[in-house]
């Protein structure tokens, strides 16, 4: 294939001046494992880390590799799987970087973890003997779109594979617009949810609520630029009709909670931030990442954010997993099977349209205590539809494997 032909070209002219700049496991100096898996980041870590735990469990003769591209990625990776495997900045993906690693590693099983798609790392895996897998496979139409300039080329990749395990119909039509062989697809699931799952449950409720001297508390999660003016003025039509509710509003990034603040001031709100917490304030701006779950647990009822606006939505799951009424904006292209999933057992009341209907739909559940527990049980039975990928990504692994040598 020509692309690929002047894509290692060119990162052999790279390597000499690279090779002086990286430190070793870049240059493909990483360690004996009989399962290699390949992540990006800190979400992918996740989804690796639940994967190695669910066949650990089952097959203990195994040495695991965890490879990932950012420092961020590989110190969740090393909190999430201390002792259970060996964990590397992956090497960078060129050809001779790459055939030291894969001469080094000689694994049996090569898996990469949702789009980390390198040429390099897939034809030198193929070569050298070892299985390749795509666990936990996504693929984005943004993403689709640019790989489809070089259909040909990604397509005769993707034959390369034993088995690409995606999550779900959406992506396994993308794959096949791009050349994957169907026989090969298998959809699983997504495996981030049995490790979501396992941090929910050592979560104690009590913790926010002390801080907040047990009041009513309603949860605003992952708003995104562009909500702050319908969730400040959905808090304060929730504050005037529930009196002692509080409301927490919890940006997806920090440089949201300026303009937070700023709109709560504009329309007269009682806000405090969270690392200076006034608990005579009614409504809390977060102003540090991490407590997100720690609030939904807390709370009565939650709105998921980056949904009022076009940006594809948050997880609608991370409030259903502590048993919560949850609502989102119509705009959830980022999570379509959840949404669709909680749309189908609660109808359309979990879709706000605006601040105005978001005060209201959270209004009606804070009046109605009976019916919020309803929905919360409703969307708790939602989330555990979702659980069991790791599973079958892990058996989908194991199955791969050819038999242990004697």
């Amino acid at each position: 294939m020509l692309p690929l032909k002047v894509y290692r070209s060119f990162g052999r002219v790279l390597e000499p001046y690279l090779a002086r700049r990286l430190p070793p496991p870049r240059r493909g100096f990483l360690n004996r494992a009989d399962v290699w898996l390949h992540a990006a980041s800190v979400g992918e870590a996740g989804v690796a880390a639940a994967i190695i735990k669910a066949l650990h469990r089952e097959r203990k003769d195994l040495s695991f590799l965890l490879t990932l591209q950012t420092k961020t990625g590989l110190k969740k990776a090393c909190e999430l799987l201390e002792g259970e495997a060996l964990i590397s900045l992956a090497p960078l993906d060129l050809p001779g970087f790459v055939e030291r690693a894969f001469s080094l590693v000689r694994p049996r099983v090569f898996a990469l973890i949702e789009t980390e798609l390198w040429p390099n790392l897939i034809v030198t895996a193929k070569r050298k003997g070892a299985k390749l897998l795509l666990l936990n496979g996504r693929l984005s139409d943004r993403a689709l779109r640019r790989y489809l300039w070089l259909k040909g080329f990604w397509g005769k990749l993707l034959g390369n594979f034993e088995a690409l395990g995606v999550i779900g119909e959406r992506e396994a039509s993308r794959f096949l617009r791009l050349g994957a062989p169907k026989e090969k697809l298998h959809l699983l699931g997504n495996a981030k949810y049995d490790l979501l799952w396992a941090r929910a449950q050592e979560i104690d409720p009590q913790e926010v609520r002390r801080l907040i001297g047990g009041a009513r508390l309603v949860t605003f999660g992952s708003l995104r630029g562009g909500e702050e003016k319908a969730a400040t003025r959905a808090a304060s039509i929730l504050l005037k009709r529930h009196p002692g509710l509080k409301i927490a509003l919890v940006p997806r990034h920090l440089s949201l909670v300026e303009p937070l603040r700023r709109e709560a001031a504009r329309l007269g709100l009682s806000a405090s931030l969270f690392n200076q917490l006034d608990p005579e304030k009614d409504v809390i701006i977060v102003d540090k990442i991490g407590p997100l779950l720690k609030f939904y647990a807390a709370s009565e009822a939650a709105f998921v954010g980056g949904s009022l606006v076009p940006k594809g939505g948050q997880n609608p799951l991370e409030p259903a997993l502590f048993k919560k009424p949850v609502l989102f904006g119509p705009h959830m292209e980022n999570f379509p099977y959840e949404a669709r999933a909680l749309k189908k057992a609660l109808g359309e009341e979990v879709v706000a349209k605006e601040g105005e209907d978001l005060a209201a739909k959270i209004s009606f559940l804070l009046s109605n205590p009976r019916e919020a527990q309803r929905r919360g049980r409703l969307a708790l039975q939602v989330v555990k539809e979702f659980l069991g990928a790791s599973a079958r990504y892990a058996e989908l692994l194991n199955q791969t494997l050819s038999p242990a040598p004697p």
